[in-house]
């Protein structure tokens, strides 16, 4: 996926630096604009262990790993201009495929994998700072807030001690760090942007089963690679 993108970026850098100036007005013309993303995310799992881990028998649980995995996503764009090198944007995005697990190792050699699925709906809000624009690019870093539900969140599975379920709760608060560059053509512009996307908080549900006592929290991270067409 990362080669994919690099690939993209050069073709489109390299068109757009060999075309005549692109509507040097784009930005002032309209306050407003709209516009699309395609999101290629990478999901990831911070946890840590409870005391009750380190106080299990020798003969239960030994090591807990994580598994991570790509996922996808959609969005729509609504970006207000302010100044020359300032904007506040906010998206509407629905991200599907994201997936983490954790694998618990018991003594003997067994294991069990909770599988923590995702599909979020997210809602972003981001102030943009950009740089003097060159011709048809120009370069922006972008951070802020976002509220995020997961319409498959576990918090009201059934639960067992051979069921390995381990619920996070549905409502999370992220923030969101990252850059990318503006790419003017005549008629749209075009933005590849990687950013972090990272939960506030320990988003564990507690239970009384192993799988959750055995942790001391659960930090959910997203590592997202969009390209957004305005």
């Amino acid at each position: 996926m990362k080669r994919l993108l690099i690939i993209i970026i050069t073709i489109f850098i390299g068109k757009s630096s060999m075309a005549q100036m692109n509507d040097p007005l784009y930005d002032l013309n309209q306050k407003i604009h709209f516009g699309f993303s395609i999101i290629g995310t990478y999901g990831k799992m911070k946890f840590s262990r409870s005391e009750s881990f380190f106080s299990l028998p020798n003969d239960t649980l030994n090591n807990i790993t994580t598994t991570n995995f790509p996922g996808l996503g959609v969005g729509g764009i609504v970006n207000f201009h302010l100044n020359e090198f300032w904007d506040f944007r906010t998206m509407a995005i629905v991200q599907v495929m994201s997936q983490r697990n954790l694998t618990y190792h018991f003594k003997g050699g067994t294991t069990k994998t909770a599988m923590l699925q995702s599909t979020y709906f997210e809602v972003p809000l981001l102030i943009k700072y950009k740089s003097v624009r060159h011709k048809n690019f120009r370069c922006y870093v972008i951070g802020g807030l976002g509220y995020r539900y997961n319409f498959t969140s576990d918090a009201e599975t059934e639960r067992s001690a051979t069921k390995p379920v381990v619920g996070m709760h549905a409502s999370t608060i992220n923030y969101d760090l990252g850059f990318g560059l503006d790419l003017y053509y005549p008629y749209f512009k075009f933005s590849p942007e990687i950013k972090l996307s990272n939960d506030i908080g320990n988003s564990l549900i507690q239970d009384n089963y192993i799988f959750t006592k055995s942790l001391g929290g659960l930090y959910p991270k997203l590592i997202q690679l969009s390209l957004h067409f305005e």
